[in-house]
């Protein structure tokens, strides 16, 4: 069954999903961040190269209209008006107003992140009742509350 999961309330979301896409790809899994528009997909590429001097994420820039790269562990960063169809296991980072629950294959792990901003509160709110009414299991993590 699906799993998505919530981090609201990021207060630095670019530096936050550094710190999460780093902690996935050191699981051992391929991560998708999804991103709304190319100037966003630039800025991650920018932060992902100086996330930390003493260590580096591996990724790369990925063209939803060619096939997702079969390499064994990945991190892509990537955007588009539709979902692209991407392996099952990749966990993606959702930082764009879309719905994983209407991707072409559906992703056995989605996390969602959401600043303080009130609209995008808003919008994750709404993808929260959209996910879970699809049948997705929902986990909730408020970084108010997170050291």
């Amino acid at each position: 069954m699906a799993i998505t999961t919530f981090y609201t309330h990021i207060t630095d979301p670019v530096s936050f999903t550094c710190r999460l896409t780093q902690k996935v790809y050191k699981s051992g899994a391929s991560v998708l961040i999804w991103l709304e528009n190319e100037s966003r997909v630039n800025q991650f590429d920018h932060a992902l190269w100086s996330f930390q001097a003493t260590s580096f994420i591996p990724h790369e820039i990925w063209s939803p209209q060619q096939p997702q790269p079969l390499t064994a562990q990945s991190v892509l960063l990537a955007y588009g008006s539709d979902l692209p169809t991407i392996q099952k296991d990749c966990v993606v980072i959702n930082l764009a107003d879309v719905y994983w629950c209407d991707a072409p294959i559906i992703p056995d792990r989605v996390l969602e992140l959401v600043s303080t901003d009130l609209d995008e509160i808003a919008a994750a709110r709404q993808r929260f009742r959209t996910y879970r009414d699809a049948g997705f299991v929902i986990e909730h993590h408020d970084m108010r509350t997170q050291k």
